[in-house]
């Protein structure tokens, strides 16, 4: 039976576990197939020249049919040359927040050296594999779209919230997740923004000068984010950068109305239930949330675009046509 690992970055107690989460989904459909998985995560965290060097040889050392590198860490590929590698590429968000040399480095790191050794590219959606293709030599051929799989543990919520005001749903602090965006759209709104993450001293200050009635939690458990999520009115994800979107999903697995971007790969997860407007528009934020808020939410899709099955299915193919490669 071929051998599969999949190798995952080292989890941070704060960090975002989507890419776990994802291939959590996909484990289970993979127990009758005719593929081994094991499921290794790296002795050292992501961060300084030392421990990437760390990383890379380790998966040198890995003895496996394919080594699948799992995201974040894409220069794990960068000793494998000869080997049959997966990577899953989930954003390339560093293209547009980085410049000058730092930008130019990163990329080298990051995409252009690992991708080298790379017998195929998985994207997480058709917007990450058109960042791949603008921005390296990479053959488009090669490049697999296979979507993120919502986590099993978000359920449809069996009542609507009572609150005595609207709790807008905010998921994350990075630069792109629109904070400062969200807060000005909603300024003088009877509202309250309900924060996923732990806002910086700047991040407090600005909600203040605002005057925007609004909570945060973080380290919350599986069962305490489908609270979060069930018990909110609606999921603001007007997103500036993403690599697929997973919170969306998440809103829709819980039944919770979704206002997002307009532009991929936000457009493409939320087609059918978010409503779409553009999200570098506090003005428009600001018109949806009225609307959504009174009610008037969009219709709901039955797409089961996303599954696990099918991602699963699709990923197996993908290594399928590597032993078909090693075979010629």
């Amino acid at each position: 039976m071929p051998k599969v690992v999949w190798y995952f970055r080292k989890k941070r107690e704060l960090g975002n576990f989507s890419i776990e989460n994802s291939f959590k989904e996909l484990l289970p459909h993979f127990e009758d197939s005719e593929w081994e998985i094991e499921w290794k995560e790296a002795s050292w965290f992501s961060e300084g020249i030392w421990n990437r060097i760390r990383i890379a040889l380790e998966a040198r050392r890995i003895e496996a049919d394919i080594i699948h590198i799992t995201g974040d860490i894409n220069f794990a590929a960068l000793l494998l040359k000869g080997r049959k590698v997966i990577l899953t590429i989930h954003d390339n968000g560093f293209l547009r927040l980085h410049s000058g040399i730092r930008r130019w480095v990163m990329k080298k790191v990051w995409l252009d050296w690992p991708l080298r050794n790379c017998t195929k590219v998985v994207a997480v959606s058709n917007a990450t594999k058109m960042d791949i293709v603008t921005n390296t030599t990479y053959p488009a051929d090669k490049i697999e779209v296979i979507h993120s799989v919502v986590p099993s543990h978000f359920k449809p919520r069996t009542k609507l919230p009572n609150n005595p005001k609207p709790v807008l749903l905010h998921i994350g602090l990075a630069p792109n997740k629109n904070l400062r965006g969200h807060a000005e759209a909603i300024q003088g709104m009877d509202v309250k923004l309900r924060i996923i993450g732990e806002p910086s001293e700047g991040d407090h200050a600005m909600l203040r000068a605002l005057n925007i009635d609004y909570e945060w939690m973080s380290r919350l458990s599986d069962d305490e984010m489908q609270e979060a999520y069930a018990t909110s009115d609606l999921l603001l994800f007007c997103s500036t950068l993403e690599g697929f979107g997973m919170p969306i999903l998440e809103a829709k697995a819980v039944g919770l109305p979704v206002v997002t971007s307009d532009q991929e790969p936000m457009s493409e997860v939320g087609k059918g239930w978010a409503k779409l407007i553009d999200g570098q528009d506090v003005m428009a934020i600001s018109e949806a949330v009225e609307y959504c808020v009174q009610g008037l939410t969009p219709e709901k899709s039955k797409s089961e675009a996303f599954s696990g099955e099918l991602s699963a299915k699709q990923l197996q193919n993908t290594y399928r046509s590597l032993e078909q490669i090693a075979a010629t």
